[in-house]
């Protein structure tokens, strides 16, 4: 790279950015919260089913396979299993996808929002934070 500085603001992602960057839970209505919250029943209710299926114990099979009970600052939902952020998430937003019953959002928007769910959850876990900053990012998320 030559070093050249890059015009960021006057573009749309830079806005969200700064948006999101100074977000605090308390900037968030009541409704907002509650409905973060509604999000996450679902989605432990969809992983709770997700994760008894063939392809999610593949995956986690798999995974043990490769790394076996290293451990790490992450958990894997239902199993306990723990592991790197990265796999956590992937595993955890695989088993809250995988019976396609996600999500309540859908009346909304056609999209699945709820599979960007497991990154935050892993995020909070390995940063140590609170349910707080979860409901906050599942906003930014959605």
């Amino acid at each position: 790279m030559s070093g050249q500085a890059y015009k960021t603001d006057g573009f749309v992602s830079y806005d969200l950015a700064r948006w999101v960057a100074g977000l605090k839970y308390e900037d968030l209505s009541p409704g907002a919260i509650e409905k973060a919250k509604l999000f996450w029943y679902d989605s432990v209710g969809c992983a709770l089913g997700g994760s008894q299926t063939e392809d999610a114990g593949i995956l986690l099979g798999h995974h043990r396979a490769m790394h076996g009970d290293a451990g790490g600052d992450c958990t894997c939902l239902v199993s306990g299993y723990k592991t790197n952020p990265v796999d956590a998430a992937f595993l955890n937003s695989h088993m809250i996808r995988a019976m396609d019953y996600n999500d309540i959002y859908w009346k909304a928007d056609p999209a699945h929002p709820s599979d960007l769910l497991g990154g935050p959850l892993a995020v909070c876990e390995m940063k140590g934070l609170s349910g707080r900053d979860l409901i906050l990012a599942t906003v930014v998320a959605y």
